[in-house]
C-alpha cells in the first residue's frame, strides 16, 4: 500500500514542479497586452481579452526580443494604433514595455505609449533632448500637466524594462529595469473621456515616432507595485498574468486568448 502512495506523491510533486506559478496580478487589471509574437500580418494582437488589437503601419519587421519575438520601429513610418474603447479611460494605470531604443536628437519625444494628443492623456516617452524616459498625464489641453517626471537615459543600445505608474497614492512613478528611479505626488489622475486612440511607437497624432525595438508592452488599469513590475520584467507578461499570446489551430495568431485552466 505504501508503494502506490509513494508513487502518487512523487507524481503530484513532479506536477507542482513543472507547472507554471503565476503572480497575483489579476487578469481583469490588464487592459492591453501586446506581445508582438505575430511574425507577419498587419495586426498586433491584444492578449488581454479587452479587444484592444492594434493596426501596424508601415513596413513590418519582427526581430528577436526579450521574450520571443519583438517589433522593429523605424523612427518614421512604423507604429501600432489601437482604436478607442471605454477600457482605455483610466483614472489609475500602469504602462510597461521592454525596449532597445536608439538615440534620436531633435524636438519632441520618441513615444513608447501615448493616448490622445491635443488634448493628451497619459504618455510614456523618451525625451529627444535629454534622451531620458519621461511620464506625464493631463486631463485635457487646458489643464495643467502632471510631470513630466524624468528617469535615466535609456538610449544606450541596451535592452531596458520601462514602466510608468499613475495613481492617487502612487502619484507618478517611473521604474527602469525594475527599480524606482523617479516619483512625483499627484492627487488628480483624471482623464478626458473623449475618445482619442492609443499609439505604441508614436504620438497619437504623429510626429513622435520611435526608433528601436519594443517587446512585452502592456497597459493595466491599476497602479502596480514595485514587486509586480520586477516580476513582470524577470518572468514576462505571460507568466505573471496567465494570459497567453493567442494561437489558432494552425499555429497562427488569432484574436482569442489563453487563460489559466483549473
Amino acid at each position: 500500500m505504501r508503494r502506490p502512495l509513494a508513487i502518487a506523491g512523487m507524481v503530484f510533486l513532479s506536477i507542482l514542479l513543472v507547472s507554471p506559478i503565476y503572480a497575483k496580478i489579476d487578469q481583469k487589471a490588464v487592459v492591453g497586452m501586446w506581445l508582438f509574437e505575430e511574425g507577419s500580418g498587419n495586426t498586433a494582437v491584444d492578449s488581454s481579452g479587452k479587444g484592444n488589437d492594434g493596426a501596424i503601419s508601415g513596413p513590418k519587421k519582427w526581430v528577436q526580443g526579450k521574450f520571443g519575438k519583438a517589433l522593429q520601429f523605424d523612427g518614421s513610418s512604423v507604429w501600432v494604433e489601437v482604436p478607442f474603447n471605454d477600457s482605455q479611460v483610466l483614472p489609475e494605470l500602469t504602462m510597461v514595455a521592454w525596449g532597445n531604443i536608439k538615440s534620436s536628437k531633435g524636438i519632441g519625444w520618441q513615444s513608447i505609449m501615448m493616448r490622445g494628443q491635443n488634448p493628451r492623456n497619459y504618455l510614456l516617452v523618451i525625451d529627444k533632448d535629454s534622451q531620458k524616459l519621461q511620464l506625464s498625464i493631463t486631463k485635457g489641453a487646458a489643464d495643467a500637466w502632471a510631470g513630466p517626471i524624468d528617469g535615466p537615459v535609456v538610449t544606450d543600445g541596451n535592452w531596458h524594462h520601462m514602466a510608468g505608474v499613475i495613481g492617487q497614492k502612487a502619484g507618478l512613478t517611473i521604474y527602469l529595469d525594475g527599480v524606482k528611479v523617479g516619483s512625483q505626488a499627484y492627487s488628480k489622475p483624471s482623464l478626458d473621456a473623449n475618445p482619442p486612440h492609443i499609439r505604441i511607437g508614436d504620438g497619437s497624432a504623429g510626429g513622435h515616432q520611435l526608433d528601436g525595438v519594443l517587446d512585452e508592452v502592456a497597459l493595466f488599469n491599476i497602479p502596480l507595485e514595485e514587486a509586480d513590475i520586477k516580476e513582470i520584467m524577470e518572468k514576462g507578461l505571460e507568466a505573471t498574468t496567465g494570459l497567453k499570446a493567442p494561437v489558432d489551430s494552425k499555429g497562427k495568431l488569432a484574436t482569442v486568448w489563453g487563460r489559466i485552466k483549473n
